[in-house]
């Protein structure tokens, strides 16, 4: 019988999230890396449209299998390609790959919900076949707070959509008179966007978008100070179509991202692939993902900030070949070999394991 693989790609429930686009991207490229003999399937949210691809099994969630998991379809291989994953079922012919993305919760939460995380993980990781992580940094973290009991964790960097080239759609929000600069992500405090207000009041003749979902106190406080210091040329724009991302960055004077806590950081690679200025704090796995290709903050001193903008935005354009050396590295973190580099850890676990019934 056919040995069986499940991803668990639940999180397209929520497409414009940092999962679900991993998800989405999953489900539109995997199909291709899978030979005869290997069923695939694919563990869907329960709302939702599906494109039905060859040699893939469609599996729809449903709120019954967290409690009654021997529901759930006996596989060889089960990767649940992030840690908050709510549906999973282990047997002892199962193998479960695990994906690590950050351990951010450290940092946010009280001591009490920080215990209980860990707790939790710790169960996760203890459960775990094969441990990944997106990043050295995410990784590293995991080693400070997580007993792997002697397992080992495999970095695979995240996918990257290729978008350099798909549609584009101006925002109604643009004023297209002023030059602007851009930065995405959910308006939260770890990605820390209050100190670019300061920044752009260096900036007159710039207009700064910030995109992203907004309904967080954080945005609450951010709009605050932009209404009470009658700051003119900052604006929130709520969350954005993707083509009215790719517009953005296409458009860009340069990509500003001053977050403190990013267990990969997906917005600086995607702004590289249109050759944008990107100017990147010095925190967690940021420093790692941008390669040596952005300008890096050590500090949120807004002098020194604005002041290496523009040192180095002039500069930038005027010189080709690093335009095009950053290209060639954003298109490096393609889907194609984040994928490929998975199915090599999905035909390991097959070869210990005998295929069901």
């Amino acid at each position: 019988m056919r040995k069986k693989i499940l991803i668990d790609l639940t999180n397209l429930s929520n497409p414009t999230c940092g999962f679900g686009q991993i998800a989405a991207n999953y489900e539109k490229n995997a199909s291709s890396f899978f030979q005869d003999g290997v069923e695939v399937l694919f563990l869907m949210p329960q709302k939702g449209e599906i494109k039905p691809q060859p040699n893939i099994v469609y599996i729809k969630t449903n709120k019954i299998y967290k409690i009654f998991k021997f529901l759930l379809p006996k596989v060889n291989v089960w990767h649940s390609t992030n840690q908050q994953y709510r549906y999973l079922r282990l047997t002892r012919s199962t193998s479960q790959v695990l994906t690590i993305h950050d351990l951010n919760f450290v940092s946010e939460k009280s001591s009490l919900k920080v215990m209980l995380k860990l707790k939790k993980l710790q169960y996760r990781v203890n459960h775990a076949a094969v441990i990944t992580a997106i990043s050295n940094y995410a990784a590293e973290e995991l080693k400070k707070h997580i007993d792997l009991k002697g397992k080992d964790i495999i970095t695979i960097y995240n996918g990257v959509e290729r978008i350099d080239q798909a549609e584009s759609i101006k925002p109604r929000f643009v004023n297209t008179e002023r030059p602007f600069f851009f930065t995405l992500g959910q308006v939260r405090k770890k990605k820390n966007f209050h100190v670019l207000i300061d920044v752009m009041k260096n900036f007159p003749e710039y207009d700064l978008y910030i995109s992203g979902q907004d309904h967080y106190e954080y945005a609450k406080e951010i709009r605050q100070r932009i209404l009470n210091e009658k700051t003119k040329n900052v604006f929130l724009t709520g969350t954005i179509k993707n083509e009215e991302k790719i517009w953005l960055y296409k458009n860009c004077t340069a990509f500003l991202f001053p977050s403190t806590l990013e267990g990969f950081g997906l917005p600086v690679i995607e702004a590289m692939q249109f050759g944008r200025a990107v100017f990147s704090s010095n925190f967690t796995s940021l420093p790692e993902v941008c390669g040596g290709n952005a300008f890096i903050w050590d500090n949120f001193d807004p002098d020194y900030m604005s002041q290496m903008i523009k040192e180095h935005l002039k500069s930038f354009y005027e010189d080709e070949q690093k335009i095009v050396k950053m290209k060639e590295y954003a298109f490096s973190f393609s889907y194609e070999k984040h994928i490929q580099q998975y199915v090599a850890i999905y035909k390991a676990l097959l070869k210990e394991k005998k295929s069901y019934q």
